[in-house]
């Protein structure tokens, strides 16, 4: 492994006037928020005189050296480099605020490099969903939309800590940011080797997500193939990760290696299954170092989980015969991913399959992800996609009214991957779920008292949307407004006892009679004591007592807020007797 380290201040760093620092597209966005970003200022501005500081590394893949204008990519430190950019252009903008042109242009130059055409380019070019960003942000171009308000925001910060600092204290900054600080830069000649070392150097401390280290394993086993296989490596990488920009990237690889099991996997566990999977089902795996590590227990029987499910191993026969080669694999992976995209955004092309997913999402039902990335990946018709995610919505609703154990929903939908295979796949689903569905009388008791408490709010909109259609015969005519514009509203309101609440909207507390605060910690968050209400009926009604709210309710058009209206009074017996009511109509609705 050819490493040539240097110790470098700032100003050395950025000084190479022919060499461009390239973020690749592989890699994941901008993340630094306010903590990484007011730690890196404050390290520079207590600087003491003698003291000195170590911003850390950067590990970049070299090339060989060219004439024109070199391009090394950066491995590791591109948070770090990036954050320092956006520092940099700060103090540039803060000295020509003050009138020094001087420490201005030598900023400017810092912060470009060219090449033979001596055409001007930024110092550091970031991937494809940064770097428009950055672009615009050293044009100090304030109109513009920055898609990344990460970069936006350290901008800022920075710019509101350095306006805070005397002509004096702002050269001083200067000086020891430029020339005091250092770093330690790594550059690698081989591929391999970057990408080996990286995952070495920043997982012994276990900093580095699932996904960096899957990513750098994966780049490293390319690179060791071929300089042709690295590159659509990169390239299958990006589209990866741009199809999961704005999603938690861990969450996808580990429900993708559920799905690719059909198991449980832990995050903990992620990159281990991951390894083993790869070692055993990837082309040409042998040529990694590790692959000695893992050899002696790829075709092992693996220790049982915790769990009632038998799992499915495979021959090492089938095995052998199944391989497939990096690019075979990253390209199924790239697939799935586009598919996880439109789950989590809800962005297929189909309204119905949409409105049906987003209800998966309202419910906080995840888990249900590891399924239907394979499922709805497939070609079945939408009759079929409708009815199988109707029945799984029921499903996941029931259970969490129930509050049976979520940790058995990742095992759940693993094992039912198979029946994507099956000629009746519907009965097939069905009989599978009906194995872990909870039952009429329990889900009828439950439901009253569930507590659709802060993050289930959504939750509770969801569930009175599906009373709603219920109530007006469920013929697809009627779609109630999301948003802002029908609220979640809860009839006795949530605040009783404030003065406020009381000189402004009643006295609730006395409406409800004795031990109401005790009653209201117990009721206020049930199913009974909540209906939707436009935005400004709401506004209207507010927290006035009931009688005053009536009037909003017989303005509303949903049927379960209308029938409010013609009530004379409403208390805590009305809330338990509300809710049985509609679990009632619930065991119609939520059933397989």
């Amino acid at each position: 492994m050819n490493i040539t380290p240097n110790k470098l201040s700032i100003a050395q760093l950025f000084a190479t006037n022919n060499e461009q620092f390239i973020v690749p597209s592989y890699q994941r966005r901008y993340a630094w928020g306010y903590n990484q970003v007011a730690a890196l200022f404050d390290d520079i501005n207590m600087l003491k005189d003698g003291d000195g500081h170590l911003f850390g590394m950067i590990l970049l893949h070299t090339h060989t050296h060219v004439g024109g204008l070199n391009k090394p990519e950066l491995v590791d430190g591109q948070q770090r480099l990036t954050t320092l950019t956006i520092l940099l252009k700060a103090l540039q903008k803060r000295f020509d605020d003050i009138g020094n042109q001087d420490r201005k242009n030598e900023i400017e130059k810092m912060l470009g490099c060219s090449g033979y055409d001596e055409v001007k380019l930024p110092k550091l070019l970031l991937g494809e969903l940064d770097n428009e960003d950055l672009v615009h942000l050293l044009k100090s171009d304030e109109n513009y939309e920055y898609t990344n308000r990460k970069i936006a925001d350290a901008y800022d910060n920075f710019l509101n800590w350095l306006e805070d600092l005397t002509k004096e204290e702002l050269n001083r900054f200067y000086f020891k940011l430029t020339n005091v600080a250092v770093l330690i830069r790594l550059d690698v000649g081989m591929a391999q080797d970057a990408y080996k070392l990286f995952e070495t150097i920043n997982n012994r401390g276990l900093k580095l997500s699932p996904t960096d280290i899957i990513k750098n394993f994966l780049l490293g086993h390319a690179a060791k193939i071929s300089s042709e296989t690295l590159e659509k490596t990169k390239e299958l990488w990006s589209r990866i990760i741009i199809n999961l920009d704005g999603i938690d990237s861990d969450d996808f690889f580990r429900q993708f290696m559920c799905a690719l099991i059909q198991r449980k996997i832990t995050k903990t566990m992620l990159v281990y299954e991951f390894k083993n999977y790869y070692f055993k089902h990837i082309d040409k795996a042998d040529m990694l170092g590790e692959f000695d590590y893992y050899v002696d227990e790829l075709y092992e029987e693996e220790s049982e989980e915790e769990t009632n499910f038998e799992r499915k191993d495979e021959t090492a026969e089938e095995i052998e015969t199944s391989k497939k080669t990096i690019t075979e694999f990253l390209s199924e992976l790239k697939n799935l991913s586009k598919v996880y995209r439109k789950i989590a955004l809800e962005e297929f092309e189909e309204v119905k399959i949409n409105r049906h997913v987003s209800y998966f999402n309202r419910i906080l039902s995840k888990p249900t992800y590891i399924f239907l990335m394979p499922f709805l990946q497939r070609d079945f018709l939408l009759n079929t996609k409708i009815e199988v995610l109707k029945m799984l919505e029921a499903f996941m609703l029931r259970r969490h009214i129930c509050e049976m154990r979520t940790s058995e929903h990742d095992d759940i939908f693993s094992k039912m991957i198979p029946v994507l295979e099956s000629e009746n796949v519907i009965a097939e689903i069905k009989d599978h779920l009906e194995e872990f569905f909870p039952e009429d009388d329990d889900f009828y008791i439950s439901f009253p008292k569930h507590k659709f408490k802060g993050k289930l709010a959504d939750r509770a909109k969801y569930v009175l949307e599906k009373i709603e259609y219920f109530e007006n015969g469920d013929t697809g005519e009627l779609l109630v407004s999301s948003g802002s514009e029908v609220e979640l509203e809860h009839i006795i309101p949530q605040t009783i006892n404030t003065k406020r609440a009381k000189n402004e909207f009643g006295d609730w507390e006395e409406y409800l009679g004795e031990k109401s605060s005790v009653k209201h910690k117990k009721f206020v968050d049930l199913i009974g004591n909540m209906t939707l209400l436009a935005d400004s009926l709401n506004i209207q009604a507010s927290n006035n007592p009931f009688v005053k709210k009536k009037e909003s309710y017989r303005n509303s058009s949903l049927s379960i807020t209308k029938i409010l209206g013609e009530k004379s009074d409403f208390k805590f017996d009305d809330i338990e007797k509300r809710g049985e009511d509609l679990a009632e109509k619930a065991i119609e609705i939520w059933k397989i």
